[in-house]
């Protein structure tokens, strides 16, 4: 299903330009130093499914506070806190695969503000081959009548924007409640200062007075390795009350 272009109201429009700012950080972490080489035109990391998950709750009546979500990690994905020194994380990596570990601490050290969760697929046969496959998401405040359907429309804009493409949204469903998805490639510069490309799969989901912004990030020439990966993540993701 794809969401209609809609024009937001005078009472959410002081709210796009905060959006799109959103989005563009979370573009930018999900491009920062991908390890592995991608091919020119990568498809983006197929969206999860359609198929509606048991026991969804109701959306709050209330904003809650930042990080109120939870995750299903898949086995050999690690989550980083989003506070705090990575050093020893990314030094311990350095032992596996320097080029992944640098990666990584890059990708720690261009966290926006917004950003609440991170977690990263750590399973050591994936850093090995240096594929640096990653979930970030950041949150932003809106006023309660911004929707979903407002809120994904904006962040559309600013990713057609990035990747020079028309894009389509997708209505799927996760634990959490209705939600809209979309997948394109975005443009990124690796740590040996080549340019290269990221698959980027983003899923977009509104409470009264929250955005949430998940962005996956995979090579582009591996993204379909981490299609299920990714959309068994994007599918657990629930709030917690």
């Amino acid at each position: 299903m794809t969401a209609p272009r809609s024009r937001p109201s005078a009472g959410s429009r002081g709210t796009a330009a905060l959006a799109v700012a959103l989005l563009a950080a979370a573009v930018a972490v999900a491009g920062c130093g991908t390890t592995s080489s991608g091919s020119p035109s990568p498809s983006g990391t197929p969206a999860p499914s359609t198929t509606p998950p048991s026991g969804t709750p109701g959306p709050a009546l209330t904003p809650l506070p930042a990080g109120s979500f939870t995750f299903d990690l898949p086995s050999g994905w690690k989550a980083v806190p989003v506070a705090g020194d990575p050093e020893a994380l990314v030094t311990a990596l350095a032992a596996q695969n320097p080029t992944f570990a640098e990666s990584l601490g890059a990708r720690l050290a261009a966290l926006p503000e917004s950003a609440s969760y991170v977690a990263f697929n750590a399973t050591p046969s994936v850093v090995a081959k240096g594929d640096l496959v990653t979930l970030i998401v950041t949150e932003v405040e809106l006023p309660l009548d911004v929707t979903l359907e407002t809120f994904a429309n904006q962040l559309r804009g600013g990713a057609e924007q990035v990747a020079e493409a028309d894009l389509e949204l997708r209505k799927i469903l996760v634990t959490a409640g209705p939600a809209y998805s979309l997948a394109y490639a975005a443009p990124l510069v690796r740590p040996d200062g080549q340019e290269g490309t990221v698959a980027v799969t983003q899923v977009f989901y509104v409470l009264p007075g929250r955005g949430y912004v998940l962005t996956f990030a995979a090579p582009p020439s591996a993204a379909n390795d981490y299609a299920k990966d990714i959309a068994d993540l994007a599918t657990s993701f629930t709030i917690r009350t």
